[in-house]
């Protein structure tokens, strides 16, 4: 079977065994690459549209008064 690289072609039974490990390494580091950016995606629309369910569904607040807004209240360490 041939394999190409950098746009060279090679027959497979002529690479040493580590060099076909280190292929099949790349290969599967490139699909989990892509598996994480399709995962990290969906986490982003998922956070995205939970957001704004959460501000489509707040309770409303009066005219006259103005959202309390959440103490700061540091980190844990000071």
């Amino acid at each position: 079977m041939a394999i190409t690289i950098n746009g060279v072609e090679y027959d497979e039974a002529d690479l040493d065994n580590n060099v076909k490990n280190s292929i099949a390494q790349v290969q599967n580091a490139n699909n989990a690459i892509a598996q994480l950016q399709t995962e990290l995606l969906n986490h982003q629309i998922i956070a995205q549209h939970h957001s704004k369910f959460i501000q489509d569904n707040l309770p409303k607040v009066d005219d006259g008064e103005a959202p309390t807004e959440a103490a700061d209240v540091g980190s844990p360490d000071e």
